[in-house]
């Protein structure tokens, strides 16, 4: 995927948010935007929070290119650790399911 020269790295990574939100909804998670990231929470989830609250798992993730991969957008945590390529969406959804509890 790709979004026009003339747009800006922030409408690129909102657009590559929105895309990786409709598959993570489509999976069950809930989701919703905030400024520069998406807010992903597994309500199925019996783990504890990752910010160290019991109850629901969930993460901020963001986009933003990878300065190891040729400028390549790519997912990370909110703690900044890569997710994977926005390429590989479903190499996402499988990382992303995995550490927030939800099953593969």
């Amino acid at each position: 995927m790709s979004v026009p020269e003339h747009e800006s790295p922030a409408v690129e990574s909102y657009v590559r948010l929105k895309v990786l939100g409709m598959h993570l909804k489509a999976h069950g998670f809930t989701v919703h935007h905030v400024a520069g990231g998406l807010v992903v929470r597994n309500v199925t989830s019996t783990a504890r929070g990752l910010c160290g609250g019991g109850g629901v798992a969930g993460d901020t993730i963001m986009c933003r290119p990878h300065d190891g991969d040729g400028g390549r957008y790519w997912y990370y945590t909110s703690w900044r650790q890569p997710i994977a390529e926005c390429e590989r969406i479903t190499d996402a959804l499988v990382m992303i399911k995995g550490y927030l509890g939800a099953p593969a």
